[in-house]
């Protein structure tokens, strides 16, 4: 064989081969890849080698979607690798992979703890409830999980509200809003419960309904009035001289529900009748058939037609009919 074909030969096979090598792309996944939050591009989880540089750039730079939410893994396997690949008019044929089959990718993030977000929000509500903090236990059985947020992204600011802005007392539900520069990132659900602990006028001993209100029969004491959505007493002269308009057991808050003035009128009593009606103005004796203190419609007796007619109590000697 001519010596000058052989070399001639040699030289094209060689070309041949340095150039399929030349254009072969090599790619070694990596295991795992912790990245600031951004679009994935190839370079960022794998080593990519080419003889090609314009290749290489153009194949390292094919995007691959975003990175996860904070303290979540997104798997990029092989397959779906070859797919971006294809959509980038990448021969297959050409690329060639280590022996890792997918790079498990995670986003750079910082923390904002379970810890932090129940003080701000215990916080929050200690001052926003209109009683002094010695008059309330402020309870929680719920922990708050970490929140994880993209680091490096901004101030993070915590702001708390209140879901329903008229309730002090038991279960309360607040709403923390975590903020990166002022743009909403994360809503908490908080939840408390709020005991609340006053002193009022309660019942010493069992109070029977009609019975007058006395020094005797009150107390002024401490205790717990969370279920107690009522005004109460706090000064036991609010209610001297009241009398219960049911039976009050022991130890029971005092409400205006509960009481009534005394009678201004009493079952029995004789009174005055007024009668107005139109240009009639009469004037005549009656008597009482119940209590009414005034204001209070009660059923009196005509003594001089013997009738019972209604009336509305004006004084303690007064009653004016109604129709």
């Amino acid at each position: 064989m001519n010596l000058t074909y052989v070399i001639r030969l040699s030289a094209i096979i060689f070309l041949f081969v340095h150039t399929a090598v030349a254009e072969e792309i090599r790619i070694d996944l990596k295991e795992k890849v912790t990245l600031p939050e951004k679009q994935i591009v190839l370079n960022d989880i794998a080593s990519l080698s080419c003889n090609n540089p314009f290749l290489l750039e153009r194949v390292g730079n094919i995007q691959l979607g975003n990175t996860p939410w904070p303290g979540n893994v997104r798997k990029i396997e092989r397959d779906s690798l070859a797919v971006r690949l294809v959509d980038e008019g990448i021969d297959m044929s050409e690329v060639a992979y280590s022996d890792v089959a997918f790079s498990l990718v995670s986003v750079e993030s910082t923390t904002v703890t379970g810890d932090e977000i129940l003080r701000v929000a215990r916080e929050y509500l200690m001052s926003s409830l209109s009683r002094p903090e010695d008059e309330m236990i402020i309870e929680s059985d719920r922990s708050i999980p970490d929140k994880l947020l993209p680091a490096n992204e901004g101030d993070i600011h915590l702001e708390v509200a209140q879901v329903e802005t008229n309730k002090d007392r038991g279960n309360i539900q607040l709403i923390v809003r975590i903020l990166i520069n002022n743009s909403l990132y994360l809503k908490v659900p908080v939840y408390f419960h709020v005991r609340v602990y006053e002193t009022v006028v309660a019942s010493r001993k069992k109070i029977d309904r009609n019975d007058t209100l006395t020094s005797d029969n009150l107390t002024i004491s401490r205790m717990e009035t969370t279920k107690l959505f009522k005004t109460t007493f706090v000064k036991m002269e609010d209610l001297i001289g009241k009398r219960a308009s049911r039976s009050i057991l022991p130890n029971t808050p005092i409400t205006p529900e509960i009481v009534d003035n005394s009678p201004a009128i009493k079952k029995g009593d004789l009174v005055k009748v007024f009668v107005h009606s139109g240009n009639l103005h009469v004037v005549t004796k009656g008597v009482a058939k119940e209590d009414g203190c005034v204001g209070k419609i009660i059923r009196v007796k005509n003594l001089d037609s013997h009738k019972e007619l209604y009336g509305r109590v004006e004084d303690s000697t007064a009653v004016k009919i109604v129709f």
